[in-house]
């Protein structure tokens, strides 16, 4: 190597040795988590669901909010830490709440699990990544349903509120003539779940719509 080359791949070394990374690239394995779990911390939900009855041709609304409080805590059977998740009713926008049940919590180096009733769900996968899927049903006798990530840690708008790093889960979207079916989550960094669309519909040709759909949006939280 000649003196002229040497002293060029020696500025280039030099270089490198004094650039360091922008502070603006977070690793991966260091961003806020889109399902934080800490106790104490809770979210309140509006729910709003319409049930569709052939029968009668009519539609029904229900509409209420639920409150999600991260409990306490307890070891499980396999020695791992896990968290009881307290859902509350409220009919009158808050002012009283009514308890309903424990869901509980449970988060590893692969994913959250959320068990609702003693069915436990795969609620995200780790890591996360766009197109990335999984079985949410692999540990319950339910049929597999996958479900597969989109629009990672994109902003997000509900009304007034923009989350600006949001994550899109994909549980079913299939429609034709009689059947719609459409799942959906949406999860924001540092806060968890934001919203949910659930849509089981079966229209017969000339009668009324048959099934149920239902929206579960954010409202507020102490995060």
């Amino acid at each position: 190597m000649n003196r002229i080359k040497l002293i060029f791949l020696s500025q280039i070394i030099l270089f490198g040795w004094g650039c360091k990374p922008s502070d603006n690239v977070i690793p991966l394995n260091l961003k806020t988590s889109f399902f934080p779990i800490q106790i104490d911390k809770f979210i309140i939900y509006s729910y709003e669901e319409l049930n569709h009855n052939a029968f009668d041709s009519k539609t029904d609304t229900i509409n209420y909010w639920i409150k999600e409080t991260i409990d306490t805590s307890f070891l499980d059977q396999e020695n791992d830490s896990t968290y009881r998740l307290r859902i509350d009713h409220s009919n009158d926008e808050g002012l009283n709440w009514e308890f309903q049940y424990y869901a509980v919590l449970k988060e590893d180096d692969y994913g959250i699990e959320r068990s609702d009733f003693d069915i436990k769900r795969v609620k995200l996968s780790y890591p996360v990544h766009d197109n990335k899927r999984w079985d949410i049903n692999m540990f319950n006798n339910q049929d597999i349903q996958y479900g597969y990530y989109k629009n990672t840690d994109t902003p997000y708008q509900i009304e007034d509120s923009l989350f600006n790093e949001t994550v899109i889960v994909k549980l079913a979207n299939q429609e034709d003539i009689i059947f719609t079916q459409f799942e959906e989550e949406v999860y924001a960094r540092g806060l968890g779940l934001i919203k949910r669309k659930f849509i089981d519909i079966e229209t017969q040709p000339g009668k009324y719509k048959d099934g149920i759909e239902y929206t579960k949006t954010f409202l507020q939280s102490n995060w």
